[in-house]
């Protein structure tokens, strides 16, 4: 669980900078915040020189505060000829500055307006958690983990190669000065990493002696006489990681890959890798993309909220922001015309007892309304266009698209070949690690030093990860005529289903959800089904609609705990032989790290949130095979890992 945070309380000095009234200091100096940030942490890190030449370089801070830094670290990076191709900015904020707020502080900075607005255009709610926001064409990233500093570094995959320690004074906020922290930072340090900072504190420097830090004193700016500039020079040891959930080893140097199956998630891993600069194949057994699962002629993108916070809702709600700030991207792009996407909001009715109680229960914690408005009746009805009977959960980000077009848009990228009619039915590795895709008659389809299976309910025909449990769904939707009543509906609805807005004259509502069902024809049970299910919430509308017609059916794969999987393919027998020994209660301080089948990843497993989670489980998953600095937390990585039953079948074998 992570700690409770709240927006920064901010008052306007004489001056009209920024001050913290929790913590009773400055956001930055008196004479130029902006002058200072240069000289105490892009010159205290020796910066741009550091990065040049380098393909990624990442740079980690202790207090976003108004974003000042990262404004400042980008535009020497936007303006460095020699930049490293990608720059991977992490910084910690307990207090996060509301959008409004922030965007009237960095109207004060007119050097920085173009980067400034990039920046409040992305910029996430209040929300606990990891947001990950791409600029300059995905090659600045930007992670911005809303928690307490030492809580996100224990939740923290990467290795920094500079330090930003810009918190609020020692004297005003110990927490960001401690001893704990410093060893964190430490065990997130590469070797000969370094830091800056404007403080001088005797404890602050032994602390950092302490931690592996060796420190020297150079030129403060402005009133400050001295900073500290410092190197790591102590060991370096992530003691952090789980041995069965560990990370690939990033050995991986021809950066080619082949992707089979191109739906949605198919589709959204070959992007994430070309953003990156790899050749990704793109393999289709039917005539064009999106054909199955994401076939549908709507599919609505919303989070799913718990009464009681989880790690379940932190996942949706981080992966929902993400998917809305890639489709609010996509949809700027002019190549992008054809992406159909409508940000219509969504409102998840409360239908019945249950969705009442947690309508209640989300009352109370005060969450931002630039993420949900909890509404009565009369103002959904307002919002709605329609009279409605119920008050529910508003989602003002929220939309519905057409799943193709998404897809379509995505393969667009110069460096991804889609190749259709394609059937992959086995891999082979070669003496040289590289893998070989053949087809029915072992022909040889591709090559390539990554293999990502994303091929949905045929994922089990690869023996490389038929170990896996699934469970399949099968999904219906039907499609209505609008009337002149039902086409002022404004947005998506749910209920025990979907509904939404008029699409070119036609309702798309649904769908049906049989477990265990592997057969993907259409029945006409299923769409009187659908249509009793509206009926039953939205009687009005559901009897002025026109002509009903079957919409699409398809498989959705799910798992036994509904979360996808994203990942590695773990070599099942060398798990269960590597660690027998838990079901059996043995512990051992230091247990063996997994061993991994080389180059074969996952993702699959989506289920009927595969628009909403798909595109951060694909910035996660190539952030695994490139070894980047992941974009969310390591605890729900471990949540998604492709070995985890494997795992818990031994624990549930103990004697």
């Amino acid at each position: 669980m992570l700690p409770e945070i709240y927006p920064a309380k901010i008052e306007l000095d004489v001056n009209g900078l920024p001050f913290a009234t929790d913590y009773g200091d400055r956001y930055f100096s008196r004479e130029s915040g902006l002058a200072e940030s240069r000289h105490v942490f892009l010159q205290g890190n020796d910066l741009p020189k550091a990065w040049q030449g380098r393909a990624q370089f990442v740079i980690a801070e202790t207090g976003f505060g108004t974003g000042l830094n990262f404004l400042a670290t980008w535009q020497a990076w936007q303006n460095d000829p020699k930049h490293c191709q990608t720059l991977h900015y992490i910084s910690f904020e307990k207090h996060p500055i509301p959008k409004t707020q922030l965007t009237e502080l960095l109207a004060a900075w007119s050097e920085l307006a173009a980067y400034a607005q990039e920046l409040l255009t992305q910029y996430p709610p209040v929300l606990a958690g990891f947001h990950q926001l791409n600029f300059a064409n995905h090659q600045v990233k930007l992670t911005l983990c809303f928690t307490e500093a030492e809580h996100a570094l224990k939740d923290l995959v990467a290795q920094v190669d500079a330090w930003y320690l810009d918190g609020f004074a020692p004297a005003k906020n110990a927490d960001l000065w401690s001893f704990p922290l410093f060893q964190a930072i430490a065990a997130h340090s590469k070797p000969n990493s370094t830091l800056a900072t404007f403080t001088v504190s005797g404890q602050v420097r032994r602390d950092l002696q302490a931690a592996g830090f060796t420190w020297e004193k150079r030129p403060g700016f402005g009133q400050k006489r001295e900073m500290l500039a410092a190197s790591f020079t102590g060991a370096s040891s992530n003691h952090l990681e789980t041995a069965w959930f560990s990370l690939p080893k990033s050995q991986i140097k021809a950066h080619t890959a082949t992707v089979i199956g191109a739906g949605l998630a198919g589709c959204q891993i070959a992007y994430a890798l070309a953003l990156r600069g790899w050749q990704v194949q793109l393999l289709e057994r039917h005539a064009e993309l999106a054909q199955e699962a994401s076939g549908n002629r709507a599919g609505i993108l919303t989070p799913k909220m718990t009464a009681e916070p989880d790690w379940g809702e932190r996942f949706y709600r981080q992966a929902f922001l993400y998917a809305i700030r890639q489709l609010k991207g996509l949809a700027r792009e002019s190549a992008n015309k054809d992406l159909e996407w409508f940000a219509s909001g969504s409102l998840q009715l409360n239908h019945n007892a249950h969705e009442t109680k947690r309508w209640y229960a989300l009352q109370e914690r005060d969450l931002p309304s630039d993420f949900i408005q909890l509404l009565d009746k009369t103002e959904a009805s307002t919002l709605a266009g329609i009279p409605l009977t119920l008050g529910g959960s508003y989602f003002p980000q929220a939309g519905y698209l057409y799943p193709r077009s998404l897809c379509k848009t995505l393969t667009q990228h110069p460096l991804i070949t889609l190749q259709t009619q394609t059937e992959a039915l086995a891999l082979v590795q070669t003496e040289q690690k590289t893998w070989r895709v053949l087809n029915t008659d072992n022909q040889l389809m591709a090559e390539s030093a990554v293999v990502v299976l994303a091929n949905g309910k045929d994922i089990r025909q690869f023996k490389q990860s038929n170990f896996l449990p699934f469970l399949p769904v099968r999904g219906q939707t039907t499609q209505a005529s609008a009337s002149f009543y039902t086409s002022q509906l404004k947005l998506t609805l749910g209920h025990e289903g979907y509904l939404t807005p008029a699409i070119a004259g036609q309702h798309i509502f649904g769908a049906s959800f049989e477990r265990g069902e592997s057969t993907p024809s259409i029945k006409p049970s299923d769409d009187a089904l659908n249509y009793q299910q509206l009926a039953q919430y939205l009687p009005e509308f559901a009897s002025t609609l026109g002509s009903k017609t079957s919409s699409h059916a398809a498989i959705r794969m799910t798992t036994p705990d509904r979360y996808p999987y994203v990942g590695p393919l773990p070599d099942p027998d060398l798990f269960r032989q590597t660690y027998a020994g838990i079901q059996h209660g043995t512990k051992y301080k230091t247990w063996p790290q997994i061993t991994y089948q080389t180059g074969v990843f996952i993702s699959a497993g989506y289920g009927s949130r595969g628009l909403t989670t798909a595109p951060l489980c694909s910035e996660l998953l190539a952030a695994l095979i490139t070894g980047e600095p992941l974009p969310i937390e390591r605890s729900l990585y471990y949540k998604l890992h492709p070995a985890r039953f494997l795992l818990k079948k031994l624990q549930q074998q103990r004697d």
